[in-house]
């Protein structure tokens, strides 16, 4: 388009007569999302994020917290913006990533759960190793105090005489 057929064409739109809009019955403005509508987005997603991670650590109460207030607050956004077009598509997402969020924690707290057994059925398969480990510990440490009388006798024995005003006759120990 040439430059003389462009100011003809502006001419000519400004020639016509402005028709006024009015914005609340526009059908085109009343179909727009909110200003701050991708900025609240972003946060639910954060916070979905954030109590999913929780959810993988197994801290299951803060993950549980922090996923009903973001799903609150993403119930509240949604019935605020439900007559504006693609708020039904919207809340499908969110829908979708709340079930995501139940069904890993269901996972995760059956995946802790049966960590915990195997952990019990860990624990009470290596307690007789414990135990006898435990035995040996105790059974040494007697021989060790035997023994430590033993050389204390052996040392003390020519003051025993002196002081005692009798030989000292060590007591017999059955091991």
């Amino acid at each position: 388009m040439t430059l003389p057929a462009l100011i003809a064409g502006l001419l000519l739109s400004s020639v016509q007569p402005a028709v006024a809009v009015n914005p609340a019955s526009s059908a085109l403005v009343a179909q727009l999302p909110p200003q701050d509508s991708s900025g609240q987005m972003e946060y639910f997603s954060r916070e979905l994020d954030r109590a999913e991670q929780l959810y993988d650590n197994l801290m299951f109460e803060e993950a549980d917290r922090i996923a009903d207030l973001t799903i609150a607050r993403i119930n509240a956004f949604l019935s605020k913006n439900r007559g504006i077009e693609g708020a039904d598509d919207i809340k499908a997402v969110y829908s979708a990533r709340v079930n995501q969020l139940k069904q890993l924690k269901a996972f995760k707290a059956a995946a802790r759960e049966q960590m915990e057994i195997e952990g019990a059925a860990n624990y009470n398969q290596k307690r007789a190793t414990r135990e006898r480990k435990l035995r040996e510990q105790r059974e040494h440490q007697y021989r060790m105090a035997v023994e430590a009388r033993r050389i204390a006798e052996a040392r003390a024995a020519r003051w025993w005489s002196v002081w005692a005003g009798r030989s000292y006759s060590p007591i017999l120990i059955f091991n």
